[in-house]
């Protein structure tokens, strides 16, 4: 059990760091020309009217206000 949980953190810290470190590299300009605006966040989770108009029904149905 205490051999799993060491080779899963290894394997997440080993995943995090390739990762941060690939982030760290596109991030730079090599041309120098200046950084522009951040872009605006993007959006996870759109939930559609019909995917609320089915989770409304289905509360509904299950007697659930």
């Amino acid at each position: 059990m205490k051999k799993i949980i060491m080779v899963s953190a290894a394997i997440l810290s080993l995943s995090t760091s390739a990762a941060l470190a690939a982030k760290a590299h596109h991030a730079k300009k090599s041309d120098g020309a200046p950084a522009a605006s951040t872009p605006a966040p993007t959006k996870l989770f759109v939930v559609s009217d019909a995917d609320k108009a089915l989770y409304a029904k289905n509360k509904r149905e299950s007697g659930v206000k």
